[in-house]
């Protein structure tokens, strides 16, 4: 029997935690692979149809997906981070639009601070937004897209922070049946570019890119470079039959930009083909 739930790959970028969570929280893309127990097809391999697809672990933390969703894929999460003298947390959910077999992609709005403790409950919100196209004869999909489009923001906050970023990226995913991997890569400016860069981040582009190893159906270890930043971490879902994932790691590994420390972070997400 066809399961009619997926897992987007929620992204937890590096850069995102360290300038604004709730942007790239927002940023959730949909992997067109489903996982088969037995036949003779290879135990991750490309779905023909989102509603054929079965709950599998993300594969980046950072790097913005080339694997865009679909009209009838609903999708939440939350999300957190960790260091030695702050904690951030952020919420997003969005819904996907077209068909990836021509043109396809999500729109979602990520909300920031969610910790009423703080006293910026609910202070920042953003509009994200991707378009892209699968190539499923080839495991391969390609994106364009904005994140962190200002919607609200609290006085307080720097307005020049609020500016949109844009990217464009690919990825691959090599199905088979001894280690299946997807590999991302792009370049985009502002929120993607360099985080050492400051003030006119918005006029830089950099690369970013990701890799994860799908070490069992359940579980995968992704490394992630975006912003300058390293990030490295485990996808793991419990149930198989259940939309759930949980995204643990550790973020800013190479100790760059104003906040040089190293952080915990975490996310749990869900997605749902009706």
């Amino acid at each position: 029997m066809v399961k009619k739930i997926l897992l987007g790959a929620l992204a937890l970028s590096s850069i995102g935690f360290a300038s604004d969570l709730s942007t790239v929280t927002g940023e959730s893309a949909a992997v067109f692979a489903k996982k088969e127990t037995n036949g003779d097809k290879p135990l991750v391999y490309l779905a023909e149809n989102f509603h054929e697809m079965a709950t599998l672990p993300g594969f980046s933390m950072g790097a913005p997906s080339g694997l865009v969703s679909s009209y009838g894929v609903a999708f939440a999460g939350l999300s957190g981070r960790r260091d030695s003298d702050d904690t951030d947390g952020a919420m997003a959910l969005g819904m996907g639009f077209g068909n990836p077999d021509t043109i396809g992609g999500a729109v979602s709005l990520g909300i920031g601070s969610i910790d009423p403790r703080d006293g910026g409950s609910f202070n920042r919100g953003n509009l994200n937004l991707n378009v892209g196209h699968h190539f499923k004869e080839y495991g391969f999909g390609w994106s364009v897209g904005m994140t962190g489009l200002d919607l609200w923001h609290a006085s307080h906050l720097d307005g020049d922070r609020q500016d949109p970023s844009f990217y464009t990226a690919v990825t691959k995913l090599w199905a088979n049946d001894i280690l299946p991997v997807a590999i991302t890569a792009g370049f985009g400016n502002n929120s993607y570019a360099d985080i050492n860069k400051e003030n006119d981040r918005k006029d830089k582009v950099d690369g970013f890119g990701a890799i994860a190893f799908y070490l069992i159906p359940q579980l995968s270890l992704v490394v992630d470079y975006t912003s300058n930043i390293l990030t490295t971490g485990i996808s793991l879902v419990p149930f198989p039959d259940y939309p759930i994932s949980v995204n643990l790691g550790a973020t800013n590994l190479t100790e760059q930009g104003s906040n040089d420390k190293v952080a915990a972070i975490g996310s749990i997400a869900a997605a749902y083909v009706f």
